[in-house]
């Protein structure tokens, strides 16, 4: 079950799942995250380009993170917010197929990916602690935010999440912070000012 304060969860992965996740397969599992986006050539008709943060107060910091094995770097410093186009409750550990359409975000930094133009939710995320074991240590974050995209949106920017946590990894409180200005300039450093950059915070899903 997920604690109702969202704190780090112990559990013990089944090892055909645990194998998959070693060997990058997760995308083939559970079907593809949205991708990042490095040119505006890539982006298709019907997408939105999606740009945000994910932060972590206090920071992550050294050794929290105990990851080894194959392909481990690869969930270095990652959180992975799980996402869907129909607001739910998670009321117990996500399954592999509740991370399809996710979106895997680099603490610290921008994302950059590409959705559909259709308004959907941020669920909750997770972040892998301990992995390469005998167990798999997972941390939970909250979600139950709506990210609006309006008709023609081609980006949009929805704000920085900010988990801040207690020293037991509890989350204990969730902020949106508006950066759009830094963000914007990373945008146009990216892909130009060809295209303008929507502001549309994040807010609470109703």
């Amino acid at each position: 079950m997920i604690s109702s304060r969202y704190g780090l969860i112990v559990s013990r992965a089944r090892l055909a799942a645990l194998m998959l996740l070693m060997t990058g397969a997760l995308s083939a599992c559970v079907g593809a995250a949205r991708e990042p986006l490095e040119s505006l050539s890539e982006l298709q008709n019907g997408e939105t380009i999606i740009v945000g943060r994910v932060e972590l107060v206090p920071a992550l910091r050294k050794g929290e993170q105990k990851l080894s094995g194959l392909n481990s770097s690869s969930f270095e410093n990652k959180v992975f917010m799980i996402t869907d186009e129909h607001n739910r409750v998670l009321t117990h550990e996500p399954e592999m197929a509740d991370y399809a359409g996710r979106i895997e975000a680099e603490l610290g930094k921008d994302f950059f990916v590409r959705s559909t133009d259709k308004p959907f939710y941020i669920l909750g995320g997770m972040m892998y602690l301990d992995l390469g074991g005998t167990e798999v240590n997972r941390a939970y974050f909250p979600g139950g935010l709506k990210v609006s995209i309006n008709p023609g949106d081609k980006a949009v920017y929805i704000g920085t999440i900010q988990y801040h946590r207690n020293e037991f990894f509890e989350i204990t409180k969730v902020v949106i912070v508006d950066d759009y200005a830094q963000a914007n300039k990373e945008f146009k450093k990216k892909f130009g000012t060809s295209l303008s950059l929507h502001k549309a915070l994040l807010a609470q899903a109703k």
